[in-house]
């Protein structure tokens, strides 16, 4: 696999990476294959991933500010591009997956040329019976509404194809692409900072013939879950409506939508008051700058 290079985006998450990198390279990763990407993390953080990454003779990117998943990402991307790799792999810190199951969806990309993502089924890293994502389905019709195919449901209750291409986007905590890709559709958005960024990317793809993007539900990888708060459904409420205005979609209904789970936010009985002030502004400045912030 010496055309792929494995990126890593940081932010704070140094020990996490540390372990998910060596484990990697133990199991015969090349260390040329890592890019690891620093979004301005704290110093801290900085100097042991810096020592860590110069140690094991790793690609380092210190990106100088937190920019963004797309950003950060593109930063390697650019990197290995220069570098000659042809194949990307982009992994969140958080996601646990072997050399084998890296080096099969390897193999799945490279032999199939119509294919331009391709991912692993992610499991949950501390219940692993049970699926987060078979891959991403958008409802157009409801808003760019997005779920995860068999979410929440244990491996053996469910009934799918291998090479499931019945979704609309891979999900970005592990997702390996190719040259050609770019070739294609271009990059990731910058603006979107966090969430939906990949979901956009892939949903590209839905109009170009023959274009395809899968998961391969036996090559399994797992991640931690984590719990919604205020800072991720920011994102997740304004990216959605940059999505309905990238794809010129009314959507006044959303917007309505969301200023009332505002106004529940803010005269919820759970809570103290302050807690939920602050969620409520959240949720307006998300609806505020959906609408109205200038995209690139």
């Amino acid at each position: 696999m010496n055309s792929l290079a494995i990126i890593i985006l940081n932010y704070n998450s140094t020990d996490k990476i540390v372990n998910q990198v060596s484990k990697l390279i133990g199991e015969g990763i090349d260390t040329s294959s890592f890019y690891i990407v620093d979004n301005d993390s704290t110093p801290d953080h900085q100097t042991k991933l810096k020592e860590y990454t110069t140690n094991k003779q790793l690609n380092f990117i210190q990106s100088g500010e937190n920019s963004g998943y797309a950003k950060g990402n593109r930063l390697a991307i650019e990197k290995a591009i220069h570098d000659n790799k042809h194949y990307f792999l982009i992994l969140n810190p958080d996601i646990e997956i072997s050399n084998e199951v890296v080096e099969n969806l390897y193999n799945i990309i490279k032999r199939n040329e119509n294919l331009f993502f391709v991912g692993p089924r992610i499991c949950d890293k501390y219940d692993r019976e049970f699926i987060f994502s078979d891959g991403g389905k958008v409802d157009v019709d409801n808003f760019f509404e997005a779920s995860h195919t068999n979410g929440g449901k244990k491996i053996n209750e469910v009934e799918i194809p291998e090479f499931n291409t019945a979704i609309d986007y891979v999900n970005g905590s592990a997702i390996m692409f190719k040259k050609e890709t770019l070739d294609l559709i271009g990059l990731m958005r910058d603006d979107f900072f966090m969430y939906f960024e990949e979901t956009e990317w892939c949903y590209r793809l839905k109009n170009i013939p023959n274009a395809k993007q899968a998961i391969i539900t036996t090559q399994i990888a797992y991640h931690e879950m984590s719990k919604q708060d205020t800072f991720q459904n920011f994102y997740m409420t304004r990216n959605r409506i940059f999505l309905c205005r990238l794809y010129k979609l009314p959507h006044k209904k959303l917007i309505s939508k969301f200023l009332y789970e505002a106004q529940k936010k803010l005269f919820s009985t759970k809570g103290n008051f302050t807690t939920n002030f602050l969620n409520f502004i959240s949720q307006i400045k998300a609806v505020f700058e959906g609408e109205f912030k200038k995209l690139i």
